[in-house]
């Protein structure tokens, strides 16, 4: 009977250590098609994400633009030299859009990430204006413009980790659709981060990061556009109403001359709903440049929570969402 229970036990010691030898086996062995070299990497115990991933974020963006060039007609009637950028005066102009950012990305290189994303997002555009007719400085005007779209476009991210430290650096392209404009508004974006994490067990860790990122618009030419007052603008003939009410007599001579060269009651204000506007109109940011810093929770393999904020003079941006990764 003894010796049965030492074969027993003997038996049961050979089949854990078969046990424990296979899965350190199965754990050296990358089963992956993706990333391309991914066994090689995992041989010089080299630790990276699962290859294939899906994003979703909410996006936050504001940002002041410089007006560099402006063409103004009314009713189809061409471009009408009184209006321009000088002589409108563009004090402020503020755009802000808020959404959903969806992203699909591969590790196609163990330290190559490459990927395509989508937004939908809702926003709108404030605008100061301080016009100058006849040699008039009159009073400042403002006025705003809700507006939706729709972005799409693609990217890469190049990281490299040593220890508990890491580093990337993004690029991407992006073309956003609107109703607003004729083309898309294309937007190149590049970022660099360096970041540290925080192991609470094997696989979950908390990371933190700083960095900086790069916006400007690749529309050199310009972007056109022709929209309605009534459903871009529902509050302009109130907004322009106030504004006349509070000019000078002489002003309003010089603004009533302007209206009847261009066939509009400016002095009324009711006229205004039912006309259509087409624009010419060149800007660049402000400032493109803006600081970041965030950090990104992985709470296993397959599940991370990501938030970033940043920050300049003249503009803010702000993300927040969940990453869920497969192997591929």
């Amino acid at each position: 009977m003894k010796k049965l229970f030492l074969i027993t036990l003997l038996l049961l010691e050979i089949t854990a250590f078969a046990q424990q030898t296979k899965l350190a086996e199965n754990d050296s062995i990358w089963p992956y098609r993706f990333p391309i070299w991914g066994q090689e990497v995992k041989d010089r115990g080299i630790n990276f994400p699962l290859p294939g991933g899906i994003s979703l974020h909410y996006v936050y963006n504001e940002m002041f633009l410089d007006i560099t060039d402006f063409q103004l007609g009314f009713n189809h009637n061409g471009y009408n030299p009184i209006f321009n950028k000088n002589t409108l005066g563009f004090k402020k102009t503020r755009a802000t859009a808020h959404g959903y950012n969806a992203r699909v990305d591969l590790f196609a290189l163990p330290f190559l990430d490459v990927y395509g994303l989508f937004s939908q997002v809702a926003g709108g555009t404030e605008v100061s204006l301080q016009p100058n007719f006849g040699n008039e400085k009159f009073p400042e005007f403002s006025s705003s413009v809700e507006f939706t779209a729709i972005a799409f476009g693609g990217g890469c991210t190049l990281m490299y980790g040593i220890g508990n430290y890491f580093i990337s650096g993004d690029l991407n392209y992006s073309a956003t659709r609107t109703e607003l404009l004729k083309g898309n508004v294309g937007v190149i974006t590049g970022s660099g981060r360096i970041g540290r994490r925080f192991f609470f067990k094997k696989e979950r860790f908390l990371a933190f990061y700083v960095g900086f990122m790069y916006r400007n618009f690749t529309n050199a030419n310009g972007n056109q556009g022709d929209i309605s007052v009534r459903e871009i603008a529902p509050n302009l003939e109130e907004d322009v109403n106030r504004w006349y009410e509070g000019l000078t007599d002489a002003q309003k001579r010089i603004m009533d001359a302007v209206g009847d060269q261009i066939g509009i009651d400016i002095g009324s204000g009711n006229a205004l709903a039912d006309i259509s506007i087409q624009y010419y109109i060149k800007k660049d940011l402000i400032q493109k440049y803006t600081f970041q810093f965030g950090g990104q929770f992985q709470i296993s393999p397959r599940w991370m929570v990501r938030g970033e904020y940043g920050v300049s003079a003249y503009s803010k941006f702000m993300l927040t969402g969940f990453n869920y990764r497969f192997g591929l």
